[in-house]
């Protein structure tokens, strides 16, 4: 490790290769090799640590660069872990396609709270329209977002994305088995509060949660009708935040990170 490295902790990159337990070479890929280079200015020697994704994490060196801008790192230490939270459930959340690049922060935010799958839905209320040609890139910018939101949190474990679908498509991928909750403002729907107090008294049946986040106005009624007929009420269960109707995103935050902090999720 070079003198100035010593006092500073060290950056992390991220490789899709699974990492070995035995010391190897790796390749990183040119947007890494940029970030690595160019913003950090990193240089051949110089100590950091390579991330699989998969809870794979290692101390590495900055070996040689290509001329087809990539980097080769020497990967000496091999520290296979879970990921940074030991959960037993899998969270699944579904949210309504935002404007204004504001799924973008969804994103972020739910790899850094250690959500597992991010399947974004489109509703009848929602405003978003993605035409099926852009829809490869937008994910694989949404990859590149849990990805550096990953490196810069510590967590070792990749949000898994999807491609948009609709309400009835994202439902209908579900098993009858898995809990649903769709977060809806209405007379029928339970209180978060309560609604929270009754699944950690379940939590050891419940191997996955599958969370609908709505638009600020909730989903259409006739979205909650067929998801009752669909699901013969049978693990749905409508969810309610009060009287005060908060934006989007801010509801997204608010709803995962007491899900994470709760402890429902944990091991």
């Amino acid at each position: 490790m070079s003198e100035r490295q010593k006092s500073r902790k060290l950056r992390r990159f991220f490789t899709p290769q699974i990492l070995q337990k035995v010391p190897h070479d790796l390749w990183l890929e040119p947007a890494e090799t940029h970030h690595l280079r160019d913003s950090l200015r990193l240089k051949s020697g110089d100590a950091c640590l390579v991330t699989d994704g998969q809870g794979g994490e290692a101390e590495a060196v900055v070996g040689e660069f290509s001329s087809g801008g990539r980097t080769c790192l020497h990967v000496q230490r091999v520290l296979v872990k879970t990921g940074s939270f030991n959960d037993a459930v899998t969270l699944r959340v579904f949210p309504v396609m935002l404007r204004k690049g504001k799924t973008d922060l969804l994103v972020e935010k739910a790899q850094e709270l250690g959500a597992h799958e991010f399947h974004p839905i489109l509703s009848e209320h929602c405003e978003v329209q993605i035409a099926k040609e852009k829809t490869g890139k937008i994910v694989e910018r949404w990859n590149r977002i849990a990805r550096e939101a990953s490196k810069q949190s510590g967590s070792l474990k990749i949000l898994k994305i999807e491609a948009p679908r609709s309400f009835k498509e994202a439902l209908g991928s579900l098993s009858a088995d898995e809990p649903v909750v769709i977060f809806h403002p209405g007379s029928d729907s339970v209180p978060f509060p309560k609604w929270l107090a009754e699944i950690r008294g379940l939590k050891s049946t419940i191997k996955a949660l599958n969370i609908f986040i709505g638009p600020e106005g909730g989903f259409s009624e006739d979205e909650i009708r067929w998801a009752k007929w669909y699901r013969k009420e049978k693990n749905l269960q409508l969810v309610g935040l009060g009287e005060v109707l908060f934006k989007a995103d801010t509801a997204f935050v608010g709803i995962v990170a007491s899900l994470r902090f709760s402890g429902i999720l944990s091991a």
